[in-house]
């Protein structure tokens, strides 16, 4: 058990301080603020009571009456479990998550509001100031940030890999979320959760095999997408995506809706198709807003897009953006052919990354495009119907394919096109 004396300065005083390895439990309040609005204060009073008072009974049974969980800025709790003698390291986190899962089972049967939950394994300091006892520490703020993320992320509980690599009743429940860079963060945080019956929309009686299925082929899907440095698993993309989509497969056939984790990490990809040049290091940069949806990236990354475009045009595409969803991310190596000619056309393809060169019938190259640029359009607006040249890949790509049958139900998307081929043929 880690335990040792320090000295904080504060002023004029010196005050003992005692640093402890501890597992925090760092919890919010859903919706405080609307929940609360219309209540009298006397109303919120005893509402917010009843609220922690749940809490420290949840501790208590799980803990002992000697662990305290107190209240932070109102809406917010904060426990801190520190090893006890004779604990080790893997009983005091397994403590603390067996706290967060009485939670969420206690918000399911309506005793406690809906709460988000940060675990975080780390060191604090202990001192006493004027009668009071203070806590000091960067683990905090992590604990902090966990919390928050689990809004973005969809779930009641998130943890950081220390937290993890220590669990043991809950161990093949642990599920990998992904690798993220908070805001304000120096450093990323390996991010887990917990997907157990009756936790984040699993249903009670669920098989039991399929859902270990669903967390090998999250975590495998996650490891692909994050990379793995002691493995030698750099991050693959296209790989990823695809074990991301049969991922998520398998959550609509176990609970009848999509992980919205996954679906984050699909749309980031959307938004991403190629690792940022720092992505190795920091994984997904999170902060608010995300980032462009792809509609609006496309519309600005495209002078094709704009040229062939009036106002109306741009007014329907940025107001409703589900047309999005029909550009299909595609990745190809150098030297590979995407289209050739005289084919039948597959679809309609904006670069994203990298570019490609186009040759005629006789192998001559006789143009090059590049990232915002469009081809493959001719053969769905001209007499023949079929490709009039071969396009390569000039370098390594990250294409988006809208197919010829999306086209049909997309005609703002097909005028666009329309027009640009026109152009090309004068």
């Amino acid at each position: 058990m880690k335990s040792k004396k320090t000295v904080l300065t504060a002023g004029r005083d010196e005050v003992a301080g005692i640093e402890k390895e501890v597992a925090i439990l760092l919890s919010d309040m859903v919706g405080y603020s609307r929940k609360t609005a219309d209540m009298r204060p006397s109303e919120i009073k005893d509402f917010m009571l009843l609220y922690h008072r749940n809490l420290k009974n949840i501790v208590h049974s799980v803990c002992g009456k000697e662990q305290r969980i107190e209240s932070s800025a109102g809406d917010g709790a904060v426990a801190l479990i520190s090893r006890q003698a004779g604990q080790g390291k893997d009983q005091m986190c397994g403590q603390a998550l067996n706290v967060a899962l009485e939670m969420v089972y206690a918000m399911e049967k309506g005793t406690i509001s809906e709460t988000r939950i940060g675990l975080f394994a780390g060191d604090v300091i202990e001192a006493v100031l004027d009668g009071k006892t203070m806590r000091f520490g960067a683990s905090f703020s992590v604990a902090s940030r966990l919390e928050e993320l689990c809004g973005y992320f969809g779930v009641k509980i998130l943890m950081d890999r220390e937290m993890a690599f220590w669990q043991t009743e809950h161990a093949r429940y642990l599920t990998c979320i992904g690798k993220v860079t908070p805001k304000n963060f120096l450093h990323p945080i390996h991010i887990f959760s917990v997907y157990k019956p009756g936790i984040h929309k699993v249903p009670v009686d669920v098989n039991k095999n399929k859902l270990m299925g669903f967390i090998e082929n999250k975590n495998r899907a996650i490891e692909l997408f994050c990379g793995n440095v002691l493995q030698g698993i750099q991050p693959n993309f296209p790989l990823a995506r695809q074990k991301l989509l049969d991922t998520q497969d398998l959550f609509i056939d176990l609970t009848g809706r999509k992980d919205l984790p996954t679906e984050r990490i699909l749309e980031y990809i959307g938004n991403h198709p190629s690792p940022e040049e720092d992505f190795r290091l920091v994984g997904m940069k999170i902060s608010e807003p995300v980032g462009q949806h792809l509609g609006v990236r496309l519309l600005n990354l495209s002078s094709e897009f704009l040229k062939a475009m009036n106002e109306a045009m741009y007014q329907t595409l940025v107001v409703d953006t589900a047309w999005e969803r029909k550009f299909k991310l595609v990745w190809r190596k150098k030297s590979e052919p995407i289209i050739r000619v005289n084919d039948q056309p597959d679809g309609v393809y904006f670069i994203d990354v990298g570019s490609v060169g186009i040759f005629d019938e006789k192998g001559v190259q006789i143009n090059t495009l590049k990232a915002g640029d469009v081809f493959g359009e001719m053969a769905y607006f001209s007499k023949k119907g079929v490709r009039s040249a071969t396009v390569k890949a000039l370098s390594d790509l990250v294409l988006r394919r809208i197919s010829g049958e999306d086209l049909k139900t997309l005609p703002v998307i097909r005028k666009i096109f329309k027009k640009i081929a026109q152009k090309r043929e004068k």
